[in-house]
């Protein structure tokens, strides 16, 4: 079974809501065995290999001003929202396709939202996947035609 990409973003909310830009506030880290490309900025560029399951996670980093993500969309295409559970509970996730061809980026756009009375909406355009062949003793199995990424939100996990 292939580990789970975890890609951790953390926001300094007290910058972004003084009207800062994400760029220097926001700091995104994978957790990839690979090693990303420019952790820790906006920039990140994290490998990824067909079929992995994918994460996203925030952590404002002042803890009396909430953020939360509210969603991952590629090429535009954003998924419906499910549910409504706590908004600062939310994580997103979403396998990588078996269709893209390796060493292929591919970019994303987070979007964040700032708690508190002057709240804000952040995007966050320049993060990237990129696609390496799949793991040794792993051949690519044969699949119909593929969807585009099924990106959703998942259900408070507590704490």
């Amino acid at each position: 079974m292939m580990t789970p990409l975890n890609i951790r973003v953390f926001v300094d909310v007290v910058a972004l809501l003084l009207g800062n830009a994400a760029d220097g506030n926001v700091f995104l880290f994978d957790d990839s065995l690979c090693g990303g490309q420019d952790s820790g900025t906006v920039k990140l560029t994290s490998p990824v290999w067909p079929g992995q399951l994918v994460r996203w996670s925030l952590t404002p980093l002042d803890v009396q001003t909430m953020a939360w993500l509210t969603g991952v969309s590629f090429d535009g295409n954003a998924p419906p929202a499910a549910g409504l559970p706590a908004p600062w509970a939310l994580r997103w996730h979403g396998h990588v396709p078996w269709w893209l061809a390796p060493g292929s980026r591919h970019g994303y756009r987070l979007t964040l939202v700032t708690g508190g009375l002057t709240g804000r909406t952040i995007t966050i355009d320049g993060p990237s996947l990129l696609f390496m062949p799949p793991p040794a003793g792993q051949p690519i199995p044969p699949q119909a035609s593929p969807p585009i990424w099924a990106v959703a939100q998942s259900a408070p996990t507590g704490g």
